[in-house]
């Protein structure tokens, strides 16, 4: 006489081979969660604005593109999430600061662009306030320089950069002018 197994072990142990087999092809055709990056440096430079609050993305062309859809926008920080966005000329700008391998409005740039959208990260009760956010990336422009590796010198350099991105940035766009911002001065070397 032959045993057969009871059939309740047979549709158990196929029910387990199915849930398996759809559980490893799931995964292996899962769209990507995006491809970004999160260099330590600029999360490190983003905390100390931020006081320890939220992540800093430098997302591929493609994915920023894909976003954005325009090289008009070059930061973007999610409030819920915690989440700041940098664009992949703006990250390249902030990773290279003090690095003669990189334009210098591309540098102050990124570094203005990163202390700027560090100040959405922080949770203050002005974090939304888009001419008081401004207003810091400016004052502490030269100290985001020096932290992402400038020295004194060239921190300077970038400065009169950063002031007129600043400058522009608040005449094209009113929700950015802060008329009780007191940008530090700029004075041209002798």
């Amino acid at each position: 006489m032959t045993h057969r197994p009871p059939t309740r072990n047979i549709i158990r142990i196929a029910a387990a081979a199915a849930v398996g087999v759809a559980a490893a092809l799931s995964v292996a055709f899962l769209p990507s969660a995006g491809a970004y990056d999160v260099p330590a440096r600029l999360n490190e430079v983003a905390h100390v604005y931020s006081l320890g609050a939220g992540e800093v993305r430098c997302p591929s062309e493609a994915e920023w593109s894909a976003y954005y859809g325009s090289a008009f926008a070059w930061g973007s920080t999610n409030l819920r999430e915690d989440v700041t966005l940098l664009a992949p000329s703006m990250c390249e700008g902030a990773l290279n600061v003090g690095n003669d391998s990189v334009p210098l409005w591309q540098q102050a740039a990124g570094a203005w662009v990163l202390v700027h959208e560090s100040w959405h990260l922080r949770h203050w009760r002005h974090r939304r306030d888009e001419a008081k956010v401004a207003c810091q990336a400016i004052v502490l422009f030269r100290d985001g320089a020096e932290r992402l590796g400038a020295s004194e010198q060239q921190a300077e350099e970038l400065y009169p950069y950063a002031l007129a991105l600043h400058l522009r940035q608040a005449a094209l766009f009113s929700w950015y002018k802060n008329n009780s911002c007191r940008a530090p001065l700029w004075i041209p070397p002798e």
